[in-house]
């Protein structure tokens, strides 16, 4: 069972009809919309940015639980030491709170709008991921010194 056109077929239709046919399908399918291809490139960019900083998650609370072990000391002061376990855990509840606002699917009818949407979704993922990466990068640091 083919699932195209036998050539005795192209014969019966007449190779004029087939060719216009074949012209018209691939002219429908090359044509793309760009504001479709650019609102696709975004969902695409956000996924991508929040599966990198997801990754993080388990090995942010590796970094506290660690943190929380250490006492403070003339080099390690109590307020260093709480700042970043607060940074970690404040990385954790933004990561969560931007997941439980995204809306994955299309918001409106009007693909526009939706791309507005993407952009503000993408620099509010860009930020949890950057505040993630802050508050690690700070953990890192005082666990080495230590």
């Amino acid at each position: 069972m083919a699932a195209f056109l036998p050539l005795t077929a192209i014969r019966t239709i007449g190779w004029r009809r087939w060719l216009t046919a074949v012209s018209v399908l691939l002219s429908v399918w090359g044509c793309s919309d760009p504001a479709a291809e650019e609102n696709e490139a975004l969902r695409e960019t956000i996924i991508e940015v929040h599966d990198e900083a997801m990754d993080k998650i388990g090995y942010m609370f590796v970094l506290e639980t660690r943190l929380k072990k250490l006492q403070p000391s003339p080099d390690l002061p109590a307020d260093t030491l709480a700042d970043s376990i607060a940074a970690l855990q404040q990385a954790n509840r933004e990561m969560f709170g931007w997941m439980n606002q995204y809306q994955t699917l299309y918001v409106t009818g009007d693909i526009t709008q939706d791309t507005r949407y993407r952009r503000q979704q993408l620099e509010k993922i860009e930020a949890v991921s950057t505040l993630t990466n802050e508050a690690i990068a700070a953990a890192e640091h005082i666990l080495s010194a230590n």
